[in-house]
């Protein structure tokens, strides 16, 4: 009598290291792609952030003055207590009361507001490097901050008219690009 063996099937217990190389390969190409395009779209998330924030507080500030009755000076700070005249506001800023006219911030002053540091982003503003809202709404100086990445690939101004309101823009005031 004869036993008929079932033909053998070959074990496979994994890749072999040709394998292994190619779909390591296969990844590289697909990450060198991607992550470049990550990279451009964190730094545009990040001037989109500050620029955003600082919009913000500025219209706190605007508000804070009109509803006190009081001016209330922003001003780049580093360590959320004093100015910084030339200071960059991409390292924090800081809105505060300033009944006595001195642009300073003394420590009878209430601060209203601490703006944050993004480290990734440069934020300037013209001279003199401070800006003030009066009770009736109105702020001084007029301008527009520059909102940049350390690279000046994406930009964006925060535009502040001298009625005291702002708007967001991708270009200057005078419609050129934004410059850092």
């Amino acid at each position: 009598m004869r036993f008929l063996s079932k033909p053998r099937m070959p074990s496979n217990h994994g890749f072999s290291l040709v394998e292994a190389f190619i779909v390591l390969a296969l990844i590289a190409v697909v990450l060198g792609f991607a992550v470049p395009a990550w990279q451009t779209q964190i730094i545009a998330k990040e001037v989109d952030t500050a620029s955003g924030q600082l919009f913000r507080d500025l219209q706190l500030a605007r508000v804070e003055s009109i509803r006190r009755g009081v001016p209330v000076v922003l001003c780049p700070s580093q360590d959320s207590e004093i100015c910084h005249p030339d200071g960059d506001w991409g390292n924090g800023w800081i809105g505060f009361e300033d009944p006595d006219g001195n642009h300073r911030y003394d420590r009878t002053e209430s601060i209203l507001l601490i703006g944050p540091a993004f480290a990734r982003v440069n934020i300037n503003w013209r001279s003199p490097n401070w800006l003030r809202f009066m009770p009736q709404g109105e702020a001084w100086p007029n301008g527009h901050f520059r909102v940049c990445d350390k690279s000046n690939s994406r930009t964006q101004s925060v535009i502040v008219y001298q009625t005291g309101r702002a708007r967001l823009a991708s270009k200057s005031p005078s419609g050129s690009p934004v410059l850092c």
